[in-house]
């Protein structure tokens, strides 16, 4: 699991979480959502152990502050909201990058894995392309696959592996967008854990376990979809009026995937 209690934040000498505290289970997926500006993306930068914090996070029990790198990279692997590679890699390469922290496998097998995480990711065939040939969804789909590859197995001596996902199918069409979600599940299924940070509120509500649902700095509710996603809840996160479960009025189409499945 992980736990994280009371997390303070500031950047640039200003506050942006004010006591956050979030769990995530192993098994679960669990989406955060709310407003731009909420603090999404520096509480999953502070659960990673990437920006500095006031608090404690916890993953399965180990104080992150006292893990080594090479430790806290074997337990979570985290996927940036947005990756500029400056440098003309392949897409191979890209992914290999995820192994790097290099396991005991032998060159046959880090290929074999790089490959069926790009298989995963409907990219084969990508693999001698260069990175920067590639469109957004496509480079979006790379990284992907090269934090799959960070953790491959969900479950290592016995302790679950964490995937920390920012904005994971902000670039990808509804097909890819599935794709994706699927393979967040299936880590779940398999005894690891997902924490994303989602917008599209209708994925969200098909795939996650738990949402934790933000506002300035703060968690406003969490707890399963139905219990999150009322309509006095959402208008007063997002500020706007919103019904849930009901089509909109007239002849406005209404398009939500029915292809998932836990």
């Amino acid at each position: 699991m992980i736990s994280a209690s009371n997390l303070s934040v500031r950047l640039s000498d200003k506050p942006v979480l004010h006591g956050v505290s979030v769990e995530a289970r192993a098994g679960e997926l669990t989406a955060i959502v709310g407003p731009n500006g909420s603090g999404k993306t520096t509480t999953l930068k502070a659960i990673a152990g990437e920006v500095a914090y006031d608090g404690t996070v916890r993953i399965n029990g180990h104080d992150i502050a006292a893990l080594k790198p090479w430790e806290l990279a074997l337990k979570r692997a985290v996927l940036p909201q947005s990756t500029v590679i400056s440098f003309p890699f392949t897409v191979r390469e890209i992914v290999r990058m995820g192994l790097s922290i290099g396991g005991t496998a032998g060159a046959a097998q880090t290929d074999r894995i790089a490959q069926e995480a790009l298989e995963a990711v409907d990219l084969t065939g990508f693999s001698g392309r260069f990175y920067q040939e590639l469109s957004g969804g496509e480079q979006q789909r790379v990284q992907m696959a090269r934090v799959l590859c960070q953790i491959w197995e969900p479950v290592t001596s016995g302790e679950p592996s964490f995937l920390l996902l920012d904005e994971p199918v902000s670039s990808l069409d509804i097909r890819h967008q599935l794709t994706i979600m699927r393979l967040a599940r299936d880590f779940c299924s398999r005894g690891g854990g997902v924490i994303a940070i989602m917008h599209d509120l209708n994925l969200t509500a098909m795939f996650a376990d738990r949402m934790i649902m933000m506002k300035t700095g703060r968690v406003h509710a969490a707890g399963s979809p139905q219990e999150v996603m009322t309509d006095e809840i959402m208008e007063a996160v997002f500020g706007c009026a919103m019904r849930v479960n009901v089509t909109p009025h007239g002849t406005v189409p209404f398009v939500l995937p029915h292809t998932a499945a836990h």
